[in-house]
């Protein structure tokens, strides 16, 4: 029901904890010194990453039940936001009023995120599809894409905005090509549900978490696993993030552990010490 900033060469937490949900924090997103934050209990809030103040909020979205995740647009304009309303919404992130609802899902949506440019809204559910849409209309474009069989997880748009990832419960993430909506390689295949994932800035790598607790990368114009020494959790890995300028990765698991992960030389890992959640979000700054 928290949140907390924590210094990443050192290990310890800077501002925080920041109070004012009731439920689970389910996802947070970051722009600039502004925090965006949603939870189970149907609001979202932003706050002010240099003092921990709030500064909007809170809003109640999708007829307050569960916002399941939370994005900003590059330009850091509009919020997005995914609801158990089996909805969508798009917000003005500097007054909090909603400007577009996505309707089309038929089941809770779990996941959104914004194309590069900021035209397109993608968003996974559910009901098992991905769809694409138009941010200025809040129209659906074309069919959803189909395959997954298990709730779409994680979604999100290459840096140049040709492909779409997404990761399920059915163990795969799949890549897909955003204007024919074909697969571009066979599905991905994780040990067990893929529930996160990371695209490194450069759209080269994907990182990605499973139940079982295994992290995995991955080659994104192959499709083919990079070896590496991640070492397992023992628990649910809920959240995986590149930081900025991908040198670093980081992974948060409901074994109680945020590890950070030296992506370029030696793969050394850096545990956070002091955390007890077991379910946790987690995103990088952006560069100073």
């Amino acid at each position: 029901m928290t949140l907390r900033i924590w210094d990443i060469e050192t290990g310890k937490m800077v501002i925080g904890p920041l109070v004012g949900h009731t439920n689970t924090v389910r996802c947070v997103a970051v722009h600039g010194s502004r925090i965006a934050s949603c939870s189970w209990d149907g609001t979202f809030r932003v706050w002010d990453a240099d003092s921990g103040k709030l500064v909007l909020g809170p809003i109640t979205a999708h007829n307050g039940r569960s916002v399941n995740w939370i994005a900003y647009s590059k330009d850091g304009t509009r919020i997005a936001t995914a609801g158990d309303n089996d909805r969508a919404a798009v917000w003005d992130a500097n007054t909090g009023v909603q400007l577009r609802e996505m309707v089309g899902h038929t089941n809770w949506v779990v996941c959104v995120a914004f194309s590069e440019d900021g035209t397109y809204l993608v968003s996974g559910s559910r009901d098992e599809t991905v769809r694409i849409w138009d941010v200025a209309s809040g129209e659906c474009i074309g069919e959803p894409l189909t395959g997954h069989r298990g709730w779409v997880r994680a979604v999100c748009f290459s840096p140049d905005d040709k492909r779409i990832f997404s990761s399920s419960d059915d163990r795969t993430i799949r890549i897909w090509d955003a204007e024919t909506r074909a697969l571009i390689v066979e599905p991905l295949r994780m040990d067990d549900g893929v529930l996160c994932m990371a695209l490194s800035p450069d759209g080269k790598r994907l990182v990605s978490g499973s139940r079982s607790g295994k992290i995995a990368m991955w080659d994104t114009q192959t499709g083919a696993e990079i070896p590496t020494p991640f070492k397992a959790h023992t628990g649910y890995v809920w959240s995986v993030a590149f930081s900025p300028d991908g040198r670093m990765i980081a992974s948060a698991s409901e074994d109680k552990t945020i590890a950070l992960w030296d992506a370029t030389d030696d793969w050394k890992r850096w545990d956070i010490d002091n955390y007890v959640t077991t379910r946790a979000v987690l995103r990088f700054s952006p560069p100073l």
